[in-house]
């Protein structure tokens, strides 16, 4: 039971590398895709240093004989595609859905990894009462984020909106995705430490890619002074990747994602309620404290039901 906690934990750590991210982006010209770049790096060698330290080689260790499919590869690129898909939601469909369109993916496509045991994820039942579970978390999240029916949905935009909303379900079941493959990668490159640099190494590259496109003149330029925490954003991604890989195996995907989705939402809340790390001082009512228990029993019956 303690790895849930874990995973409530690490999760809860996300609103601070967005707010660091986005604290950064204003120190880079207010390029988004650098700010990523940059926290992606910083990751990278946070994990590169972490793997020497606590596993002595920082290299990769494949078995001989191993076969490694083509799709390790992909964590990397999910993550790289979930930072860069959030750049592109956020202005189209305001903060609320960015954040919960994306949980909806993950629920999802985590509850179908786990069901059909894909990318050698260990196999699990999806009852009833799991999806149930998932049901409840979703309807917590919403309670909290004070999701409503926006009446002018149906105006000429409409239609173009919803190819972002199914874009936003779609980014969130490739970080579910992410969470799955770098658990087994953690199996067969020696340690989930090992993992995680596969994984940061590839979504660092393909960030560096998408700068040299878009901003490459960024990329002579100091980042101007700001606080110091603007510069955390890696560090939690490295936890963030490190966990993922570490707990997949062992909570599977569903509760894994659920659960980090979970402490995002709650962890949040927190932080607004005292302001921290730039955050627009918002204290906890008595609807969102519901919202939050909400969360937790749907976090806890998707574990143990």
């Amino acid at each position: 039971m303690l790895h849930l906690p874990i995973a409530l934990a690490i999760g809860a750590l996300i609103p601070i590398q967005t707010a660091a991210n986005s604290r950064l982006r204003l120190s880079v010209g207010n390029q988004p895709v650098v700010s990523a770049m940059l926290s992606f790096s910083i990751a990278l060698l946070l994990s590169i240093l972490a793997t020497a330290v606590l596993v002595g080689n920082p290299v990769p260790q494949f078995a001989p004989g191993t076969h490694a499919p083509w799709w390790i590869w992909l964590g990397g690129f999910m993550g790289a595609v979930f930072v860069l898909g959030n750049i592109l939601l956020f202005p189209k469909l305001g903060a609320v859905q960015t954040v919960v369109l994306p949980i909806l993916g993950q629920v999802i496509m985590g509850l179908t990894i786990d069901y059909f045991g894909l990318f050698h994820s260990p196999q699990q039942s999806v009852s009833l009462l799991r999806v149930l579970g998932a049901a409840v978390v979703l309807l917590g999240i919403a309670v909290v984020l004070g999701v409503r029916r926006n009446a002018a949905s149906g105006d000429a935009d409409g239609a173009g909106l919803w190819l972002y909303r199914l874009l936003g379900v779609a980014v969130g079941m490739g970080s579910a995705i992410q969470a799955a493959v770098n658990g087994y990668l953690g199996t067969i490159a020696g340690s989930s430490l090992h993992a995680a640099e596969i994984n940061l190494a590839v979504g660092a590259l393909l960030l560096l890619i998408a700068v040299l496109v878009t901003s490459p003149r960024q990329l002579t330029r100091t980042p101007t002074a700001g606080p110091w925490w603007m510069w955390l954003g890696g560090v939690v991604g490295a936890t963030f990747v490190i966990g993922g890989a570490t707990l997949v195996p062992i909570l599977g995907t569903a509760t894994t994602v659920i659960a980090f989705n979970a402490g995002t939402i709650a962890g949040g809340q927190v932080m607004e309620s005292v302001g921290a790390f730039g955050a627009a001082k918002r204290k906890i009512n008595a609807t969102r404290a519901a919202g939050l228990v909400l969360i937790l029993a749907g976090v806890l019956a998707v574990r143990l039901l």
